[in-house]
């Protein structure tokens, strides 16, 4: 019986050291590997939003303003929450009153337009009420690697343009650097 119960409070033990630890994601970390957090690509995504804003409040176009963001493209050889990032643009840019048209789902919208006009449903959808987008916000996160005094440094590279949709002209170009050397010198980002 003394036995069992040693087992049982050794097995207890062992379950309560290897739980995870709930920690506060207001608070600011940074990764051991040195890629980025989800709290600087926040911070950067506020950041470029209200240069945005600003740019537009000085260049305001003549038939309103529509902005397409399309998806982050991330180029390291982490798996960065970009996702993050993307929404956070967007919805500072809403607050902002510069409205994003989702041009990766126009597809399924054209589908259930077609669908609506069928008769099939109560209300019919008019296709006339789509927007285009004027202008196409892309981001980037490229890395490079490299030593310093026999150190791994990571550098990601945030690159953010907004284009004319007509022109094709870059009208806002902005790029944040992160430069970080991992804690853990022997691990984390590839080489």
């Amino acid at each position: 019986m003394l036995r069992l119960t040693m087992l049982a409070a050794v097995a207890l033990l062992a379950a309560c050291t290897t739980t995870t630890k709930r920690l506060d994601a207001g608070q600011d970390m940074l990764a051991d590997s040195g890629e980025l957090t989800r709290g600087e690509l926040e911070r950067a995504a506020g950041e470029l939003a209200q240069k945005v804003k600003a740019h537009f409040a000085k260049n305001v176009p003549p038939d309103g303003l529509f902005v397409a963001f399309l998806p982050t493209k991330n180029d390291t050889s982490e798996q960065l929450p970009v996702n993050v990032f993307d929404n956070r643009v967007v919805g500072d840019l809403l607050t902002a009153k510069i409205y994003t048209v989702r041009v990766e789902d126009r597809t399924k919208a054209l589908s259930e337009i077609a669908f609506s006009q069928t008769g099939a449903t109560a209300t019919g959808i008019s296709a006339g009420k789509m927007r285009s987008p004027n202008f196409f916000i892309q981001a980037e996160i490229t890395e490079n690697l490299f030593k310093s005094g026999g150190d791994r440094i990571v550098e990601q590279i945030l690159n953010f343009e907004l284009r004319s949709v007509e022109t094709q002209l870059v009208v806002f170009s902005e790029r944040i650097v992160y430069r970080k050397k991992p804690r853990n010198q022997k691990g984390g980002v590839t080489w």
